[in-house]
């Protein structure tokens, strides 16, 4: 396989192209991203309870009389 497709292929690892800064950031996005849909998936109850918590606070910031 060519040197340039093998930089196309999922894992950046054996990428020369990109930096270890370039490496590392990349594999952090999609550390993220699949924590973030884990947390989708399997916690509903978590956000909806976060969702509730943070539309009080600001409905509360929002009604409060100065």
């Amino acid at each position: 396989m060519d040197a340039s497709l093998e930089c196309l292929r999922e894992d950046a690892d054996g990428c020369s192209g990109k930096g270890i800064l370039g490496t590392k950031l990349s594999r952090a996005a999609r550390e993220t991203e699949a924590l973030v849909s884990d947390l989708m998936v399997d916690q509903p109850l978590f956000w909806l309870l976060a969702a509730s918590f943070v539309g009080f606070l600001l409905g509360k910031r929002l009604v409060r009389k100065n």
